[in-house]
């Protein structure tokens, strides 16, 4: 399912989370189900009775929970930054989300960063990614001088960092071998064992940058 982004939070429905970056931001049960509603439908404006069918599943209850439930996501969302003015008050009719929404596909399903080396090629989304010769590694690469389970990288929409699992013929960035994790660029040559793999942030210039 997609998450629906808006100024610096996401919404996630199929995981029932709201959040801030990694800062997760707490509502009620009918305030969550009341702003994935306005969310969805943005940017047209959703009738006091559709929300109040929509949330509390027809049970008769006073507009006034509704009016509660809206100033709850407001109240939450000021908290963290964002803005009250949010979700739009349409007097004598209901409310509409104000905030530019934008859609993200499911995380962990894009691809964020491209590797390749001599033998192989891999592409990888949003997670942790381990990388060796066992067949439980993502990136599985069958040479002598890789470690069943050699290093990790750790993609992000912001970051990639690189580290180490104590392999036996060292893990490298450029030519320096680490022994702590490393942010790297988004176009870079990393090393594992003797295997060479050219490393770039998918959309990023192709032009290799070597970190030493």
């Amino acid at each position: 399912m997609a998450r629906y982004c808006f100024d610096r939070f996401c919404l996630d429905p199929d995981r029932k989370l709201l959040h801030r970056g990694d800062e997760p931001l707490h509502l009620t049960p009918r305030a969550f189900r009341l702003l994935e509603v306005l969310v969805a439908r943005y940017p047209r404006a959703v009738s006091k009775q559709e929300l109040l069918d929509e949330v509390w599943a027809g049970a008769i209850v006073e507009e006034s929970n509704l009016k509660t439930v809206v100033l709850e996501i407001r109240q939450a969302l000021e908290e963290r930054g964002g803005s009250g003015d949010a979700i739009r008050t349409i007097f004598g009719f209901g409310y509409a989300f104000a905030a530019a929404v934008r859609i993200d596909e499911e995380p962990g399903t894009v691809p964020l960063v491209l590797l390749r080396w001599d033998d192989g090629v891999a592409r990888l989304p949003e997670g942790t990614h381990a990388i060796g010769r066992s067949a439980k590694c993502a990136v599985i690469i069958d040479a002598p001088s890789v470690s069943r389970e050699h290093a990790q990288l750790t993609v992000s929409r912001d970051a990639i960092v690189f580290m180490d699992l104590g392999s036996k013929n060292g893990t490298f960035v450029g030519e320096s071998r680490i022994q702590a994790p490393v942010d790297l660029l988004d176009v870079c040559r990393i090393r594992v064992g003797d295997v060479t793999i050219e490393l770039s942030r998918i959309g990023k210039e192709t032009t290799t940058e070597t970190l030493d």
